[in-house]
């Protein structure tokens, strides 16, 4: 990521003199925080929930009111990053993400902790979108971009993990406020960087307007969608709110259809979907947060409620998968150009046949045959799979529409992963359940878990086969 910009919309956004690799490791670092800061709250949890006296749904809001903003806002953001300016968007979603992190470490009640969360998934919003916006708009096309998206995913990757540790040790140490302060003084000198190096964009006398219809109505759909997918891990399917949301979430999805068939500046061009890439690299990436979101979480579980381990030692636990998957990702580059294109395929089957494996873990597991080994598989298949994918999805698409793209490519992520988890828990759930009548309670969670993880590889290898659809020479 050492190259400097040389393009003229390079120069726009970049101050001169400013190297490009700055706004790449920027970039990197706001997505580091936006993940870091779901894994060190869910560490939290329980601290929170003793602390503010609140109720176990109470509990789940926290989490909850960070991710309807979050998945909710995404294309609202990514569309105000291609017409206001990257600068623009970045810094406003540094700032809110910031102030709101702050607000949420001296909350005093649950109401106060639940309106900070949504604020700070509002600015997340933007950050998720408007980093890998700025990665394209600073990089032409070719190996340097694909170099610094490589490091921008693997330090999602990274960030999983560490959080896990993090949050551990702040809880521990401090106290549970600190897994918002935190996000304080990062988010203070990110934001002091991006005013220092990126210049802002300058408008014609024609700017574009943003399509505030479509922007309410997509908002909306998604919004209503995560949350009817949220409340049925607690409520069942069939819950009269669960049903509701989704059906809303369905009928606003075709007003906004509708909308944008018919705006002359559209929230998305309809047509983009055309391209096979396009298409497929989102149900790819749909698949790839399913995959990722679910295999972290219940990971976890089984070596916390099964196994014993603490969150400490299950962050240490799930290190060298996190590693590996960090490093797979940007080796993937490499490995495309020395002639290996079917990496996302081979990285889907790898990936199943370490959660498969994890499919038949012992209530008592040894480390490292039983843990270690398997989920070094799914790390190693699923960094494969993640710059690959993020590419098919980018590939084609014109500069101006970098935003549109991101967002694209991280709600379709932010959607795997929250419907990954409602329809996988629900699974664990129900056979739990079946199976817990017929033996003790922990054997039945136990099978829970082995039901979630052999469907998880199931997801995994759709998102492999439908990888050998993609065009490896989009343009």
């Amino acid at each position: 990521m050492s190259s400097t910009p040389t393009s003229s919309t390079q120069h726009r956004l970049l101050r001169p003199s400013i190297p490009a690799w700055i706004a790449a490791a920027v970039a990197s670092l706001c997505s580091f925080m936006v993940v870091m800061d779901g894994a060190i709250v869910n560490v939290a949890l329980p601290a929170i929930r003793a602390d503010l006296g609140l109720s176990a749904i109470g509990q789940q809001w926290v989490v909850d009111a960070y991710l309807l903003a979050l998945g909710g806002f995404m294309l609202f953001a990514a569309r105000a990053s291609d017409i206001y300016g990257r600068r623009a968007i970045l810094q406003s979603g540094l700032i809110i993400f910031t102030l709101a992190s702050l607000v949420g470490g001296f909350a005093t009640n649950g109401m106060t902790l639940f309106a900070a969360r949504a604020v700070q998934g509002f600015g997340a919003s933007a950050l998720a979108t408007s980093t890998l916006a700025v990665i394209i708009s600073v990089y032409p096309k070719g190996a340097g971009r694909e170099r610094a998206i490589s490091f921008w995913a693997a330090s999602g990757a990274i960030a999983a993990a560490f959080g896990v540790i993090i949050g551990g040790v702040l809880v521990s140490a401090l106290s549970w406020r600190w897994v918002m302060f935190v996000n304080v003084p990062i988010g203070v000198l990110l934001s002091l960087i991006v005013a220092t190096c990126l210049a802002p964009q300058p408008y014609g006398d024609e700017r574009l307007k943003l399509d505030i219809p479509g922007a309410i109505s997509i908002t909306f759909a998604i919004a209503s969608f995560i949350f009817g997918i949220t409340q049925s891990v607690s409520q069942g399917w069939t819950a009269p709110i669960v049903v509701y949301a989704l059906g809303a979430a369905a009928t606003v999805l075709v007003l906004f259809v509708l909308i944008e068939s018919r705006s002359q500046q559209p929230l998305i061009r309809l047509n983009v979907f055309r391209h096979r890439n396009i298409a497929v690299g989102i149900v790819m990436v749909m698949g790839l947060g399913a995959s990722l979101t679910a295999s972290m979480f219940f990971i976890s579980l089984v070596l916390q409620q099964i196994a014993g381990y603490s969150p400490m030692d299950t962050g240490l636990a799930m290190l060298p998968m996190a590693l590996l998957l960090a490093v797979t990702s940007i080796a993937s580059r490499y490995l495309r150009d020395a002639g290996f294109d079917r990496l996302p395929f081979f990285g889907g089957l790898i990936a199943a046949s370490g959660l498969v494996w994890l499919g038949y873990a012992p209530a008592e597991p040894s480390y490292l045959t039983q843990i270690l080994g398997p989920t070094l598989l799914v790390g190693a298949g699923l960094g494969l799979m993640i710059m690959t994918a993020t590419h098919a999805v980018l590939a084609g698409i014109p500069q101006g529409d970098s935003g549109l793209a991101a967002g694209l490519q991280n709600t379709a992520r932010q959607l795997g992963g929250a419907v990954g988890i409602a329809t996988l828990v629900t699974l664990a759930h129900t056979v739990s359940a079946y199976k817990g009548i017929e033996s003790v309670q922990a054997v039945g969670q136990l099978a829970g878990y082995h039901a979630a993880f052999i469907a998880t590889a199931v997801v995994s290898a759709v998102s492999a086969f439908a990888s050998l659809l993609l065009r490896h020479d989009p343009d």
